[in-house]
């Protein structure tokens, strides 16, 4: 389970088979069980938080200095080993780190809260400046749009919303919230309290309000998920924590997600079988092309140890659990897609993917689910769907621009 003491990655739910051991499985399974749950209306939300985890760029950090209460904006700079912060205009404007798109969206949002009363330092996604706004006609209705990553946001306008946005100098979603006595102690939690809008900002929280009745799980819908919990629990049975083990050191679960998230960038999915039988082949081709690589002898051998070393456990896992290791990943998968599908129903905001051959309609990026001490966070998201198109040349991106580099 991911410990949220600095919100700057977040891991999918299946992948904490890899990255947080039993207790991380067991968290990921649990999540799914409460999710279903809402989703059948027997309960009006899970046990911790939940929100909606907005395609924004970029992440921003601002609010009081902890140590002496200077307000600030910063990027994910901020958990440098130096922290990288900006307490002025002038600093930004300066800044070597940032590009003339971020320096702008910098100072409108400096600008914009400097003198707005806060007592914690909060983190968000920047959504749009008043430059990011755009008509677009989409499917022969006409929307205004923005864009800020992958994703493009789309709001008919005649709506009020629309003829609200129009009006704003810049949009933010807020998610997370730090505490601590100086940059290095800062601890995240999932959540914010707003703090007062400034004038021209359109501000939202992601937390995602009661479900209950917004989106309903289908008889049929209810029994997949159901389905693949039995087979969930069934699989995870069956892996040992000596396997877990092995599967957790840091090398090999690298290896291990780098190898998962290879089907995604094909846009493929194994079957659990495939997977198993390809996960060695994976892992030895990638250290021979690196062996290739090295011009001497000493730098090869050491490649070739290392393969070793990263191999030698896997190939000691017992292959019927290896099987039900991918098993249970693709169930985790299976059952949270489902999910994910359902609670995108649930938005008030139309999401579409700017592609080479037109629009295409695409649900939220995802969602981030919370343990109930706003502590552990994962993110749920379709990765066929979201990732994909990430990673795919067919989608145009909004960060392929100044803003981005």
């Amino acid at each position: 389970m991911q410990k949220a003491d600095k919100n700057t990655h977040l891991n999918h739910l299946e992948d904490n088979i890899f990255l947080a051991h039993i207790d991380g499985t067991r968290e990921a399974i649990k999540f799914i069980r409460e999710f279903r749950d809402v989703l059948k209306g027997h309960a009006d939300r899970p046990s911790g938080g939940t929100s909606v985890k907005w395609d924004g760029a970029p992440a921003i950090w601002l609010g009081p200095h902890p140590e002496d209460g200077k307000f600030f904006v910063a990027k994910k700079s901020l958990f440098n080993k130096t922290p990288l912060y900006y307490t002025s205009i002038k600093e930004i404007e300066a800044s070597k780190d940032l590009s003339q798109g971020l320096k702008d969206k910098f100072k409108l949002a400096f600008n914009k809260y400097k003198n707005v009363n806060m007592d914690t330092i909060i983190q968000g996604d920047f959504l749009f400046d008043n430059s990011d706004l755009k008509f677009e006609q989409i499917d022969g209705e006409r929307y205004l749009t923005f864009q800020p990553n992958t994703i493009v946001y789309a709001f008919p306008d005649d709506s009020d919303i629309a003829k609200k946005l129009n009006e704003m100098d810049m949009g933010i979603v807020w998610h997370t919230s730090y505490r601590g006595i100086d940059i290095q102690s800062l601890t995240a939690r999932a959540g914010v309290t707003l703090p007062t809008n400034p004038s021209g900002v359109w501000q939202i929280s992601a937390d995602l309000p009661d479900m209950s009745g917004a989106a309903t799980l289908t008889k049929l819908e209810g029994k997949a998920i159901d389905k693949e919990l039995t087979n969930i629990g069934f699989h995870f049975r069956q892996v040992s924590r000596a396997t877990f083990d092995k599967l957790n050191d840091p090398v090999i679960a690298a290896l291990c997600t780098t190898y998962t998230n290879s089907f995604v960038r094909a846009n493929t999915t194994p079957t659990p079988e495939e997977a198993a039988k390809g996960l060695p082949k994976f892992i030895t081709q990638k250290f021979e092309a690196e062996v290739e690589k090295r011009k001497t002898a000493a730098a090869k051998n050491r490649q070739r140890e290392a393969l070793a070393k990263a191999i030698d456990p896997i190939m000691s896992v017992p292959k019927n659990e290896l099987l039900s290791v991918f098993h249970l990943y693709y169930s985790l998968q299976k059952a949270k897609n489902v999910l994910v599908e359902k609670l995108s129903q649930a938005g008030f905001i139309k999401t579409f993917l700017k592609t080479t051959d037109g629009w295409k309609v695409t649900g939220q990026e995802g969602f981030v689910a919370t343990d109930k001490l706003k502590q552990n966070t994962l993110k749920l998201v379709d990765r066929l769907e979201f990732s994909y198109a990430n990673f795919s040349d067919d989608v145009i991106k909004g960060w392929e621009s100044d803003l981005r580099r």
